[in-house]
């Protein structure tokens, strides 16, 4: 199984950033850095992926790394999407989603961690929050706390191996 792994992924790059004096620290940081990249360009299936390899190559540790590389990629992506969408569907929709929006400001986390929960692709949650009223430090929260279980599972899966 070892054999196979090694195969697949590019096991000797990163056992060798690991060995160099820097390598407890550039390792997690590459890894973060990546999933970060990854989640703001709403590549599916990114945050399973490098959930597994996280866990893999960091153990348990890998869920912090994971964590803080989702919540800079969802944060960038929402911001992003927030100035782009958000004039365009006030202009657009105006007073017919006043009513919407008020419930949202309210309940939004909520619907979040329940989207989150759901599996609900990435790319609709955070644009459809972007749109609505909900504060950018809501988002995040609920965000992790609905990501977190499936983090925390595919960490663990990759620690196991």
């Amino acid at each position: 199984m070892d054999a196979f792994v090694s195969s697949i992924l590019p096991m000797s790059m990163l056992e060798s950033i690991a060995a160099t004096p820097f390598g407890p620290l550039a390792l997690p940081a590459l890894l973060a850095t990546v999933t970060a990249s990854l989640v703001a360009f709403s590549v599916p299936g990114a945050v399973n992926a490098m959930s597994f390899l996280s866990g893999l190559v960091l153990g348990v540790a890998g869920i912090l790394v994971v964590s803080l590389g989702v919540l800079a990629g969802s944060h960038l992506l929402f911001l992003v999407t927030r100035r782009w969408l958000g004039e365009r569907m006030q202009r657009q929709f105006g007073e017919r989603l006043q009513g919407v929006q008020e419930h949202l400001a309210r309940k939004g986390p909520i619907y979040v961690v329940g989207a989150r929960l759901g599996a609900v692709p990435h790319a609709v949650v955070t644009a459809g929050c972007a749109a609505t009223p909900i504060s950018a430090r809501a988002f995040l929260a609920a965000s992790l706390l609905g990501m977190l279980p499936g983090i925390c599972l595919a960490v663990l899966a990759g620690s196991a191996i």
